[in-house]
């Protein structure tokens, strides 16, 4: 957690930035020694990645990837001593496609909350998406609508995650976004920012952040380059200008989760971490 003076005055602002579990390596218990003695105090834990069953793409059959559960032992035993703490989860795709689609995805991401419920987390992150063409969003309105009713009985704030333009991932615009989350209605649903997707639709990611920024409860950092063709590096290798948003979200106290390729190691991770925190400082409230 970094804290900063403003001036000679009292007031400080608190950024958190925390690593995410889609980086972590074997064996897990090192990997989390490493990012521990780098400095790094919170974390994103990516429960399910992607989809939730078996689908057919041009380079094979893609099937779900579930955290361990000895990974999630190992990670609660951190937290209960108190050296680690959960900013958010990360519970995949909620598949809007139909009925029984949905009604997997609702009951895997309610597993998901209830786990986050336990390592006191506040945030569980949702993407919605689908492989058919055309859905709309009074579609997608309507099943996270369900999904919030589920989910009803957690004290865990819901985040719809953005996508990027070409994936399955359904909300994309901001406008699109703002329509899905006025119709639900709910103050448990908010918005998790992904920085490269929103750069696949508006490169100025500020100016896209600042038509949700009222509903923006987490944010995964990721940098991409201006042609698209390389994205989630760390912030610094592409092209994007942080400094505005930044200036936006910090005063919010936005937890900032480092959302970069799996490939990157703990030394990755943290100078990463490092200019992010580089341009925290230079930002002004």
């Amino acid at each position: 957690m970094l804290v900063w003076g403003l001036g000679d005055g009292a007031f400080m602002v608190k950024t958190i930035i925390a690593a995410s579990t889609h980086n972590a390596k074997s064996p897990f218990n090192s990997w989390l020694k490493d990012i521990y003695n780098l400095g790094f105090r919170y974390l994103d834990v990516e429960f399910f990645r992607i989809i939730d069953e078996s689908y057919c793409f041009k380079d094979g059959v893609v099937k779900i990837g579930r955290l361990k559960t000895d990974y999630l032992k190992e990670l609660k035993q951190w937290v209960d001593k108190g050296l680690m703490q959960v900013v958010s989860f990360e519970a995949g795709s909620l598949y809007v496609d139909d009925e029984e689609r949905l009604k997997k995805s609702i009951t895997r991401v309610r597993k998901v909350v209830a786990e986050a419920e336990s390592f006191k987390c506040p945030i569980v992150s949702v993407t919605p998406a689908s492989f058919k063409k055309g859905i709309s969003m009074d579609t997608v309105a309507c099943c996270c609508k369900k999904l919030i009713d589920e989910c009803s009985c957690y004290d865990v704030k819901l985040a719809l995650e953005n996508g990027e333009v070409g994936s399955i991932k359904i909300l994309r615009k901001p406008e699109d976004i703002d329509y899905v989350l006025h119709k639900v209605g709910s103050p448990r649903l908010g918005f998790c920012l992904d920085v490269a997707a929103a750069a696949t639709v508006d490169f100025d990611v500020s100016s896209y952040a600042s038509k949700l920024l009222d509903y923006i409860l987490v944010i995964h950092m990721n940098d991409i380059t201006k042609d698209l063709r390389f994205k989630n590096l760390i912030i610094g290798l592409g092209d994007l200008e942080f400094k505005p948003l930044l200036a936006m979200v910090k005063p919010r106290r936005i937890p900032l989760v480092i959302e970069i390729y799996s490939g990157y190691s703990p030394i990755d991770l943290y100078l990463c971490r490092r200019q992010i925190e580089k341009l925290v400082k230079q930002v002004d409230c």
